[in-house]
């Protein structure tokens, strides 16, 4: 009863469209043909007449397209969350209705005197859902507050390092060049195998550059998952993009980290991990390309997986727990 309830909160404007459609699709037929839906004898007469003419014409084309026409409106409202006409209101109309429901409205409560409103204290410790474990705390907090997990200190909390002494070269002021001891410089020559860039650091060495040699460049890491493997084996043309797999129908995202996650609506995290959510993203990308969101859950290790089910769900995303539901 409460997934039938938080359905009609969800689309109230698909149940208002259609009283609404009904309604004057009613009026119309009783107004130009004047005949009434809500009589059994009217119908059984519609079941077993022959149209004739031009009217017989425009009252059987109205019927019969009467239901696919509301079918299509109710699938666009249904995809796009919006009604299919907005019909926009005055501001003097908006104005009349304001003053009205001043006429109607009760007056406010004077304020109680300062010396006896007692402020209540304020509560500043975090909640936590009560299914939480304790090591989970610290990660919730650092998601709900937008800060990554690792953080470089700070350079106030810095111990200060000891400084190392550096040595102190005693100089003779009297020797302002040094004078060599030997002025044999056959051996101090530097070795020209042993110094690839020739004889001394100023003098550097050209050699050939083969252009024709190609470049080596890395190959881009294919997605591979659970989902293409099953694709790949029932033979399912698919293609991906980041970490999402789109097929014909569907746009399919996997989880299949076995790690204690929380799925929160804009950060999903685990000890020491943290991600985005790609809810929004999925969603997005399926709307753009008239596909279906599907979160496969191979791993189910999650925080209130039933009420995370429900949510993404009332979201319009597909939750399976196993690839064959999508056949």
């Amino acid at each position: 009863m409460k997934k039938v309830l938080d359905f009609l909160k969800s689309n109230f404007s698909i149940i208002k469209w259609t009283v609404e459609y009904f309604a004057f699709l009613s009026l119309i037929l009783w107004l130009l043909f004047n005949f009434n839906v809500f009589s059994s004898r009217h119908w059984w007469i519609f079941s077993h007449a022959t149209l004739h003419g031009f009217g017989g014409l425009v009252f059987g084309t109205l019927m019969y397209s009467a239901i696919p026409i509301y079918i299509a409106t109710v699938l666009i409202m249904y995809r796009k969350k919006e009604p299919i006409f907005t019909i926009p209101i005055p501001e003097k109309i908006k104005n009349v209705f304001g003053k009205i429901k001043t006429w109607f409205a009760k007056p406010a409560p004077e304020p109680a005197p300062a010396e006896q409103q007692n402020e209540p204290e304020q509560n500043t410790a975090p909640e936590y859902p009560s299914d939480m474990p304790r090591e989970m705390y610290i990660p919730y907090i650092r998601a709900k507050q937008h800060i990554p997990l690792t953080t470089t200190p700070s350079t106030f909390n810095k111990t200060p390092a000891t400084p190392v002494p550096e040595p102190v070269i005693q100089k003779d002021e009297n020797e302002s060049f040094p004078i060599p001891s030997d002025f044999d410089i056959s051996d101090s020559l530097p070795d020209v195998n042993s110094n690839p860039f020739g004889f001394g650091d100023g003098v550097p060495v050209f050699k050939d550059i083969d252009f024709d040699t190609p470049t080596i460049t890395e190959p881009k890491t294919e997605l591979s998952n659970a989902t293409t493997e099953y694709c790949k084996n029932n033979n399912i043309e698919f293609e991906t993009y980041h970490e999402f797999v789109a097929t014909e129908k569907y746009l399919i995202y996997e989880h299949n980290d076995g790690d204690f996650w929380v799925m929160d609506d804009e950060t999903w995290f685990a000890s020491k991990k943290q991600r985005p959510s790609p809810i929004p993203e999925m969603i997005n990308l399926a709307q753009q390309n008239d596909l279906i969101p599907v979160l496969y859950l191979e791993s189910q290790n999650i925080m209130d997986l039933p009420g995370t089910i429900e949510k993404l769900e009332s979201n319009g995303v597909r939750v399976i727990k196993s690839l064959d539901e999508l056949k």
